[in-house]
């Protein structure tokens, strides 16, 4: 369930992608609250959440402005997810991510779903298995292709008990980053 989830968000964002948008936000700042950072440490503020906010330490090469620096983000968020549907966080997505974001949003939803569900992942199941940036972006918008590959990984409860299995796959994909309050947040996730 959570693998069709996963693609079906990403590949219904698709036709926007192909139709020179940026995942589904115009080129303005989102009017979502954003992490503000001072070094290469994000720490998000969301005075409109009643929840309290995560510290999310984003690596110095992700935080460059760059194609490189898009890449090395796109790295780091798919650590991000393993982290959040290992974990159980629903935390750690929301200051890497916008809000017009639909497959972030099927992301953060599993996250919650599994820490509701008092569940989580046992390992990692989102490896990336080529990356590199995309023709196409600038002006505070990168794209990244990726070969992502989603292994099958226990479910399991807070004792250890196993209540099902991930399930495995392969795609390619595009992410679309905007870097907005200084730093780059994923805009867009497109199955190619």
């Amino acid at each position: 369930m959570r693998k069709q989830r996963f693609w079906y968000a990403a590949a219904a964002a698709t036709v926007l992608l192909a139709a020179g948008c940026n995942g589904g936000a115009d080129n303005q700042p989102s009017p979502t609250p954003t992490p503000t950072v001072s070094s290469p440490t994000a720490s998000p503020s969301d005075s409109g959440s009643p929840s309290p906010s995560a510290s999310v330490s984003i690596p110095a090469e992700a935080m460059a402005q760059t194609p490189e620096g898009a890449v090395a983000f796109v790295k780091f968020y798919i650590s991000a997810i393993n982290e959040a549907w290992t974990t159980p966080s629903e935390l750690i997505l929301p200051p890497l991510q916008t809000s017009s974001c639909n497959s972030c949003a099927g992301f953060q939803e599993d996250a919650k779903q599994y820490l509701q569900k008092g569940q989580h992942l046992k390992s990692a199941p989102v490896q990336i298995e080529a990356v590199g940036p995309r023709a196409g972006g600038g002006g505070g918008t990168e794209f990244v292709e990726a070969t992502v590959r989603e292994v099958a990984v226990e479910i399991v409860d807070s004792a250890g008990a196993v209540s099902g299995r991930s399930p495995e796959s392969t795609a390619h994909v595009v992410f679309a980053l905007l870097w907005e309050g200084g730093q780059w947040h994923v805009n867009g996730v497109v199955e190619q």
